[in-house]
């Protein structure tokens, strides 16, 4: 905060301390001269101006971590799912108990670095640590857009957090043989687990479909089916907030056609939900995906849970087995909804693995 001296009547002098900006550079005083009879309307303009320095808003000079983390919260919610949500105001509620109380110009990688050693020292396990530096990282990242602070404390400390082990490439064995065991256990399970490998879409995005968004082969994705309290929750749009359209293929399709068969037979009329019982007013739960998925990996002895695959997981093989066999990352992102940057982020391995096949493909043509 700048210090504010009045030299004579209507004249007053402030400085502020500016940190280095860059390592191996100094940090400096600066002072400025304000003209005025109002001691509140100068504070402002100091403010203002120190704000201009910091490259901050002038609103935050004295915010705490607390304020920011309401703040986030309250410009994100809408773009967030609602189990996203929930689990993020949980999450600020701890941090908030933790370093709330901390002004964000003291926040510092040191201050990080405590931080992250007192929730150890209470026993916080690694999953729970690793979750509210995740979010805490994403809180500041906003502010800074929002220049309510320059630089990310979290990145700049690096934190060491333990991260569970997470497959992104399933063997393409053990998804056949899932898929094979769904069979066994109805033609409803089948189609499920085989259109969260096919279309690569979440578990939320599965149970939401509905018999209109199928044309032909092109399957529209558009909405996620959450349970908040209980209660069924449809939301008309996707965790990106972007519908897609992703072209299935003739196995998935005849999938589609067999169950929509045998609800007809069994009610005459195929209802409202691709994926609900028969006769069901709502759209099945993910978590009845989730099931169906541990059983049949259960019965096709694929290892499931932290040791083994997660529902997710067939997402993930379909992005991968995609980017294996050639097909460019902007086609992919599109048809798993996201965007190209964030899968060259997250599938960096198979991209790089890809290059091989790129310089046998070029030399062939060079050397032939």
């Amino acid at each position: 905060m700048a210090t504010l001296t009045e030299r004579r009547p209507g004249v007053w002098y402030a400085r502020t301390y500016l940190p280095p900006v860059r390592e191996g550079e100094k940090g400096r005083q600066v002072g400025k001269i304000f003209k005025g009879t109002s001691k509140k309307a100068i504070r402002d303009a100091v403010a203002e101006w120190e704000a201009g320095l910091r490259g901050t808003a002038p609103q935050a000079i004295g915010a705490t971590v607390a304020d920011l983390l309401e703040l986030w919260q309250q410009a994100k919610e809408y773009d967030w799912q609602p189990t996203t949500a929930r689990d993020y105001r949980s999450r600020a509620r701890m941090i908030t108990a933790d370093i709330g109380h901390v002004r964000l110009q003291d926040l510092d990688p040191f201050r990080i670095d405590a931080w992250l050693a007192q929730m150890r020292r209470d026993g916080v396990g690694e999953g729970a640590i690793t979750a509210r530096v995740g979010a805490m990282r994403s809180a500041l990242s906003w502010g800074i857009s929002r220049r309510m602070l320059r630089s990310n404390p979290i990145s700049e400390a690096k934190p060491k957090t333990q991260r569970g082990r997470r497959s992104t490439s399933p063997d393409p064995d053990q998804v056949v043989a899932i898929l094979a065991a769904a069979r066994e256990a109805g033609t409803r399970s089948a189609l499920g687990l085989r259109l969260s490998a096919v279309a690569g879409a979440r578990a939320a995005e599965v149970v939401a479909l509905q018999w209109t968004d199928l044309t032909g082969d092109r399957l529209a994705i558009g909405r996620q089916r959450h349970s908040i309290g209980g209660e069924a929750l449809v939301r008309d749009r996707t965790k990106t907030g972007k519908s897609r359209v992703v072209i299935l293929d003739p196995g998935a399709v005849a999938a589609i056609a067999a169950w929509r068969q045998e609800v007809v037979d069994l009610l005459g009329e195929p209802g409202e939900w691709m994926l609900s019982e028969p006769g069901a007013a709502v759209a099945p739960s993910p978590r009845w995906l989730y099931d169906t998925f541990l059983r049949a990996a259960k019965t096709a002895g694929v290892p499931t849970g932290r040791s083994g695959l997660v529902l997710h997981d067939m997402r993930h093989w379909a992005a991968s087995t995609a980017l294996r066999d050639g097909h460019d990352p902007v086609t992919v992102a599109a048809r798993l909804g996201h965007s190209p940057e964030t899968l060259l982020r997250v599938y960096a391995r198979e991209i790089e693995e890809g290059q091989e096949g790129v310089a046998a493909s070029l030399a062939a043509r060079l050397d032939r």
